[in-house]
C-alpha cells in the first residue's frame, strides 16, 4: 500500500485540483447512488472519508496535529465521514452515529496534517482545556512478514486532501468559497514547507 505523505504533495498541482472541484461542486448532483446513511429531504452527499474516527481534541492538538499521532486504530467495518451543504455527519455504515448541523457551527476546520478536521461551535478561547469534537483518518497499518521498520508514513494517521473539501463546503455555505479557494495555494504551500521540516515520527 502508498502513502502519500504530507511532504511529498505537489501544492500548486493539488490547489489547481481542489480549486477546480470547489468550482463544480454546487452543480456536481452529490455523489450520485453511492450507498451512504440516510439523508434528509433533498439532501445530497457532497463529500465522503471512508474509514474516519470520531474524536475530541484540545486547543493544542488543534495547533500541533502531530499530538494525536497513534490514536487508537478505525473499528471495522470502518466507520466515515460524510458531509452534505446542511450538516456533517459520522455514521456506521448507513446509521447515523452523529451529526453537526452546519448552520450551528462556528467553523470547520482542516488540521495542518491533513487527516481531520474539527468541528467548531465557537471562536477557540483562551481556555486550553476547552475541546472540540473531531473526525479523523484512520491510522495506515504496517503488516510485513519480514522484520524491520516500518517504511515512512506507516502507523500514521492516513492524509487525505478531500478533508479540504469539508473546509469548502462550509465556506460555500457562508459565502466566502471564492476567498477559500483564493488562499488555497499559499495555504497548501506552508502545510507542505511544514511537513518538509518536521522531524520524523
Amino acid at each position: 500500500m502508498d502513502v502519500q505523505l504530507a511532504s511529498e504533495l505537489d501544492p500548486a498541482a493539488e490547489a489547481e485540483r481542489l480549486g477546480q472541484w470547489a468550482a463544480g461542486y454546487r452543480t456536481s448532483g452529490g455523489l450520485g447512488g453511492w450507498l451512504g446513511p440516510r439523508r434528509a429531504a433533498g439532501e445530497r452527499w457532497q463529500v465522503v472519508i471512508r474509514a474516519a474516527l470520531r474524536a475530541d481534541i484540545d486547543q493544542r492538538a488543534l495547533a500541533d496535529p502531530g499530538r494525536l499521532i497513534a490514536h487508537r486504530r478505525a473499528r471495522h467495518p470502518p466507520t466515515s465521514a460524510w458531509m452534505s451543504p446542511q450538516r456533517v455527519i459520522f455514521a456506521n455504515g448507513r446509521a447515523v452515529v452523529a451529526a453537526w448541523r452546519l448552520d450551528e457551527l462556528f467553523d470547520v476546520r482542516v488540521l495542518d496534517d491533513l487527516t481531520g478536521v474539527a468541528l467548531l461551535a465557537a471562536e477557540p478561547g483562551p481556555d486550553d482545556d476547552d475541546r472540540f469534537p473531531a473526525l479523523l483518518s484512520d491510522i495506515v497499518p504496517w503488516w510485513s512478514r519480514y522484520a524491520g521498520t516500518p517504511l515512512p508514513g506507516y502507523g500514521l494517521r492516513r492524509v487525505d486532501l478531500d478533508w479540504l473539501k469539508f473546509e469548502a463546503v462550509f465556506a460555500a455555505q457562508r459565502d466566502r468559497l471564492d476567498e477559500w479557494t483564493r488562499d488555497l495555494p499559499s495555504r497548501l504551500s506552508r502545510i507542505v514547507r511544514r511537513a518538509q521540516d518536521a522531524p520524523a515520527r
